[in-house]
């Protein structure tokens, strides 16, 4: 029928990407509207074009380069590009290149958002995690100063804050004979009572505390603990090598 839209550009985003697509329009000088269906929620998102400049863009509420930011990081999905539909409003009022520019650069923030939240969880999760697959009764992450910022506990093995309490005291009498006997500063150690086990590792700007059963068989558990060790050091700020006692 007359007055319908044509729909003259199909692709799959397997092939291209999204920035492409809009480059394309852009430099041909389409006028119409781009639909793109994709992302890992298969959401949809509509781009306005006059004569190749980009006016308004859509995605859910999203409205303008918001609209974008999601969009240009899709990787799976379709495009279609209608011919002659008209831009319903407008919401973006810098060229395209500068759009994409802006766009990325708040995509970029998102996900170092993202990061810095999933970061902030993983202590909690490796911890707990160890202690459900490894034969110890508790983990610990304390500042140096023995203030806990994450443990598993689950059997309320040890009393996590006295606990910390006196390790924070115990590492500093550690680090000054250290200090005194011209050696590095507090590098690990284990404490063996009857009951339990403590081992003692820093990492980065932390110090993790496995409690282990007094018979645990020390070899396997201090192995098992600088894998721990390790993975804590690489989403904990103020990295630096953490060793094994």
């Amino acid at each position: 029928m007359a007055g319908e839209p044509t729909e003259d550009l199909r692709g799959s985003l397997a092939f291209t990407n999204p920035t492409d697509v809009l480059q394309f329009l852009n430099t041909t000088g389409r006028t119409g509207e781009l639909r793109v269906e994709g992302g890992p929620e298969q959401r949809t998102a509509h781009v306005y074009f006059e004569g190749g400049a980009v006016y308004h863009a859509q995605e859910g509420a999203a409205t303008g380069i918001d609209a974008l930011v999601e969009m240009i990081s899709w990787v799976e999905g379709i495009f279609v590009f209608s011919s002659d539909k008209m831009v319903p409003t407008v919401t973006i009022e810098v060229n395209l290149q500068n759009a994409l520019v802006e766009a990325a650069r708040r995509l970029d923030e998102r996900r170092r958002a993202r990061q810095k939240q999933k970061n902030e969880h993983a202590p909690q999760h490796l911890l707990s995690s160890f202690v459900e697959s490894s034969e110890v009764l508790a983990t610990i992450l304390m500042t140096r100063d023995g203030a806990p910022l994450a443990f598993a506990n689950p059997d309320e093995a040890v009393e996590v804050t006295g606990l910390g309490a006196g390790l924070a005291t115990l590492i500093n009498t550690a680090d000054e004979l250290g200090e005194r006997q011209g050696c590095r500063p507090f590098g690990g150690f284990i404490v063996e009572y009857d009951r339990f086990q403590l081992l003692c590792l820093p990492v980065a700007d932390a110090v993790l505390v496995v409690v282990a059963p007094g018979r645990a068989k020390l070899g396997v558990i201090r192995h098992k603990t600088q894998h721990l060790a390790d993975a804590l050091a690489k989403v904990l700020p103020g990295q630096r090598e953490a060793g094994a006692p």
